[in-house]
């Protein structure tokens, strides 16, 4: 009878921190895919997106510069997900975070709201082509069709 109690208070030791732990407390990048999960719906029985949580934990996380992120935060602003009002300006200030730190995703959204106009820039396709060659080079396959549509520059496998 006492080996059973021992194994299950050192599995409960053991596994505590993890089944206990608050959001804030999870690495950066567990917190992220936890928000994607609430994004997603895959997070409650019904399967409907809480963009609600998704958003307190992705700007949890945004804070501590990672890029994900704030691509994914961005992309929340840009489209105005569930009760989230759209925000071009913010979402184009963490597009651009994002991109500066080397995100091809965001490099490409970036192109296109510099080529679009908005998030409070006026349209430049000088900026847009420079954001757009940059995540194509970082082998994003929409900047690729983009620019190939363009200008056929890219090259083919």
């Amino acid at each position: 009878m006492f080996k059973p109690v021992v194994i299950f208070y050192s599995i409960f030791l053991l596994y505590a921190p993890i089944l206990y732990a608050d959001d804030s407390s999870i690495d950066v990048e567990a917190q992220y895919e936890l928000a994607m999960r609430y994004a997603h719906g895959l997070e409650n029985k019904e399967g409907q997106p809480n963009y609600k949580k998704a958003k307190s934990l992705l700007e949890a996380t945004v804070e501590q510069e990672h890029s994900k992120s704030m691509y994914a935060l961005a992309w929340l602003y840009y489209n105005g997900q569930g009760d989230i009002e759209p925000n071009d300006e913010l979402a184009m200030q963490l597009f651009e975070r994002a991109a500066q730190n080397d995100l091809a995703e965001a490099q490409y959204m970036l192109g296109i709201m510099y080529a679009q106009g908005r998030g409070g820039v006026e349209k430049n396709s000088q900026l847009s082509l420079q954001w757009m060659k940059k995540a194509a080079d970082q082998e994003y396959k929409p900047a690729q069709k983009i620019i190939d549509s363009l200008f056929g520059v890219v090259k083919k496998p």
